[in-house]
Formats: structure tokens, C-alpha cells, sequence
């Protein structure tokens, strides 16, 4: 009786492991597998300790004083500031950052002014920001960061309301690849008359509803071209931003 109740173990045994081997190998035993993101989709990476600035990360803190970013890991834009034809205004002209920064620092980037009411196609508002690329129309590939964080903060009589947006290789239209353009991936945000840290993680910025061509499903970080806050028309802004820098997970 003992050789078929033996025989009949060793087949189970062999039939477990066997098991075992092929889970492994697909990735299924104790192995937290990274699954392939949908077709257009960044693959985006997950911080489930957080965030930390990167090392290289810094695109400025304004304390040279000057229109240029912090030229690093590739970066070489400069700072602007635009609005529309129809009544909008912001200041300073020319755009140079002020006194006065985040955390005792010595300067920010500090812009007023006011936004015109009407139709939002003419009367869009102001906004001001700073272009990624270089001397040769190169994007710049920004993957192997996971978002982007500064510090802001409002006089108490402006606006709170401000979009803060990425313009990408999809949205830009000197990258010569939409139809309608500049609905940038960005998120809407609430700001404080009291500095405090913004953070913006590529995967959750989204377009605005409604409008764009393409609408991609998500931002492509190694192709961005901007980052620019916009206000919106029938506004008055009084803001500041300071400490404007790339983030890596800790």
C-alpha cells in the first residue's frame, strides 16, 4: 500500500512546485509588478513615500536677479509674461523678478495687474512663465522627474484663483503638433496670502474640458516646452512665486 500512497505525494509535490516555478515567472509571488501603461499614456512613476526635490531639479529661485532660469541639466530658457489685446495688464515691463522672497529669501517673482471681462476667446486674461527650450527648438525631456513644485502666495485683495499649466509637445504650437493649441495639462489651484508649497505631479495634470486638439490622454514629460500660471479675465491679481523646482520620489 505504501508505493501508491508514495507515488501519488511525489505527484501532488512535483505539481505544487510546478505551480510555483510558473507564478514566478510570471511575476505573481510576492513581486509588486509594474503594469505597462495604456497606449499613450506616460508611464508615470508612483512616489508611495513621497516627494523630494530633485537633485538637479531647481528651474529657479530668482535670487540672481535676472530673466533667465537656473541653467541646469540640460535647461536653458527665460521667463516672459504675456495678456491679451482687449484691456488686460500685468506688470512689471519689463519682467524681472522682485524683493522679497519665500522663506526670508532675497527674491521672488512678483506680478499684478488686472484681466478684462468679456468673451474668453478675446478677453483670455494674463500670464507669465518660462520656456524650457533651447537655442536649437529642442523639448526637453523631463522623465525622469514625477512633477514639479513652487511656493506661492496672493496680496490679500487679488484674485486666488490661478491655472498653473505645462505646456508639452502636444499642446504647444511651435511644436508644430496640434490644430487648436494651448490647452496646456496643468491643474487650477487656490492660493494663499500666506507662502506655502504648490506640488503638481505629472500624472494628475489634466486639460481643461471641452477644448483642444489632440487630447491625449495624459502630459508627455519628455517633450515639454513651458510652465506658465494664467489668470483668468475679470480678475485682479496681485501674486507671488518663488522656488520653482522638479521633483523626484524620496
Amino acid at each position: 500500500m505504501l508505493a501508491p500512497r508514495l507515488a501519488s505525494h511525489l505527484g501532488f509535490r512535483l505539481a505544487f512546485f510546478g505551480a510555483v516555478i510558473s507564478s514566478v515567472a510570471a511575476g505573481c509571488i510576492g513581486v509588486s509588478e509594474r503594469k505597462a501603461p495604456a497606449p499613450g499614456v506616460a508611464d508615470f512613476k508612483a512616489c508611495r513615500a513621497g516627494t523630494r526635490p530633485a537633485a538637479d531639479g531647481l528651474v529657479d529661485d530668482f535670487e540672481d536677479g535676472n530673466n533667465q532660469l537656473t541653467v541646469s541639466a540640460g535647461r536653458d530658457g527665460y521667463w516672459w509674461s504675456a495678456h491679451d489685446p482687449v484691456g488686460s495688464t500685468l506688470a512689471p515691463d519689463p519682467f524681472a523678478p522682485s524683493d522679497g522672497g519665500a522663506d526670508g529669501s532675497a527674491m521672488a517673482l512678483h506680478v499684478s495687474g488686472k484681466t478684462a471681462s468679456g468673451n474668453p476667446t478675446d478677453a483670455w486674461g494674463a500670464e507669465f512663465g518660462v520656456n524650457f527650450v533651447n537655442a536649437k527648438g529642442t523639448l526637453y525631456d523631463a522623465s525622469k522627474y514625477v512633477g514639479i513644485s513652487f511656493k506661492a502666495r496672493v496680496d490679500e485683495k487679488s484674485t486666488r484663483q490661478v491655472r498653473f499649466k505645462i505646456g508639452d509637445v502636444n499642446t504647444h504650437p511651435d511644436a508644430a503638433m496640434c490644430k487648436t493649441c494651448w490647452n496646456h495639462f496643468g491643474k487650477d489651484m487656490t492660493f494663499s496670502p500666506k507662502w506655502k508649497e504648490y506640488v503638481v505631479m505629472f500624472s494628475e495634470a489634466k486639460q481643461e474640458e471641452g477644448w483642444g486638439d489632440p487630447r491625449p490622454p495624459s502630459i508627455t514629460p519628455a517633450k515639454l516646452y513651458s510652465l506658465d500660471w494664467t489668470i483668468k479675465g475679470g480678475q485682479s491679481f496681485d501674486l507671488w512665486i518663488d522656488d520653482v523646482t522638479f521633483l523626484d520620489c524620496k
